[in-house]
């Protein structure tokens, strides 16, 4: 290639190599020229060879942003995929729920029931149990899905009596259980009626003291009192005031104890007053132990040490006993899996809507 350069007074014949990043592309010159031309030509080719140098560069990061950017759209797209994934299943949980109502306002046992609005109970409207229900209460296929809040609380009542236990209406109501998808009254109800069936099914009046099936009602009936719809692992990561009250140590059913023996303090809430100090601290203690016990977290410790004494159980041995009214109260917290279908699956809706309403409040 032959290039002219005015710069010079005489004609130039150059012969100079300058070769590309690549070494693809060079350039030739013819020249004779003195010392000091020799040395502008030097820096003439410096300066192309630096703008070759910058044009490969730029070209360089021009590939770099752009599979930046690929990656950033597929991240994008797959994201928007989930948020359309989440969104379908909060829809078909809506539509769920409206027809498990519909179902419930035109399903009753009773043809002149009549459904009342879901809502807090202000007054306990009494509630007539049928034989065909009272035997229903003692088994586990019972639908708790069929029963509104007064007729709930009429089912507990006579679960206590039925048992010889004392109740009083004004330690369990809508007031001290949260309106969450899952861990609302009607969990503790249908906990406490699994609680029921299987002291009748298992003859535990005649293994159990009149006190120890009292700790195992109570402990049901108050296991997931004033339950904030957030689980322990969402309160230690958030850090929230339970979690720093009780030093992430089962934040939630330290919490329900707590909530528990704060309406059994109240004078007309005590259905513990007709018991000495002494059988009211091992009731206290007992029912404190139950609660605890249903913190997840503890799963396999209890679960070892039932599986160390089963073999060689011993009803005498208290230690024995304790162990058993643990294992009880978890069997009937997580229960609804042994229950009809159509019992049991609309829990798993309702657990997924309270699981889905976490993640939005903790992302």
């Amino acid at each position: 290639m032959c290039v002219s350069v005015g710069l010079f007074c005489t004609s130039l014949n150059t012969n100079l190599s300058l070769l590309d990043s690549t070494g693809a592309m060079y350039v030739t010159l013819h020249t004779h020229v003195s010392a000091d031309k020799e040395e502008l030509f030097q820096n003439v080719l410096t300066q192309v060879a630096e703008q070759f140098s910058r044009a490969f560069k730029i070209n360089e990061l021009k590939t770099e942003v752009t599979n930046r950017l690929t990656m950033l759209e597929k991240r994008v797209e797959l994201e928007g995929m989930k948020v359309v994934e989440i969104e379908k299943c909060r829809n078909d949980i809506k539509k769920l729920r409206e027809e498990m109502v519909s179902r419930n306002n035109s399903n009753f046992l009773e043809d002149n029931k009549k459904l009342t609005p879901r809502r807090d109970v202000p007054s306990y409207p009494k509630y007539i149990l049928s034989q065909q229900t009272i035997d229903a209460l003692k088994k586990p296929a019972f639908d708790v899905w069929l029963w509104e809040d007064n007729e709930m609380l009429s089912c507990l009542e006579h679960m206590y009596h039925d048992l010889g236990l004392r109740w009083l209406v004004s330690c369990v109501s809508m007031t001290n259980y949260r309106n969450n998808p899952f861990h609302n009254f009607r969990h503790c109800f249908c906990v406490t009626q699994m609680m029921y069936s299987m002291i009748w099914l298992c003859s535990l009046q005649e293994k159990f003291t009149q006190v120890d099936i009292l700790i195992l009602m109570t402990a049901a009936v108050c296991h997931d009192l004033d339950h904030p719809g957030f689980n322990n692992t969402y309160q230690i990561n958030a850090r929230t005031e339970l979690a720093v009250r009780y030093n992430d140590i089962s934040p939630l059913e330290n919490h329900h104890c707590a909530v528990a023996f704060q309406i059994f303090s109240q004078p007309d809430c005590n259905i513990f007053s007709n018991f000495d100090p002494e059988a009211f601290k091992q009731i206290r203690q007992g029912t404190i132990t139950l609660i605890l016990a249903t913190d997840m977290a503890r799963h396999g410790e209890i679960l070892d040490s039932f599986k160390q004494k089963v073999d060689n159980f011993d009803y005498t041995d208290e230690e024995h006993i304790t162990c058993l009214k643990m294992v009880l109260i978890k069997c009937c917290d997580i229960s609804n899996e042994v229950r009809p279908m159509e019992v049991a699956e609309p829990w798993v809706d309702c657990l997924l809507e309270e699981y889905f309403m976490q993640v939005r409040v903790y992302s």
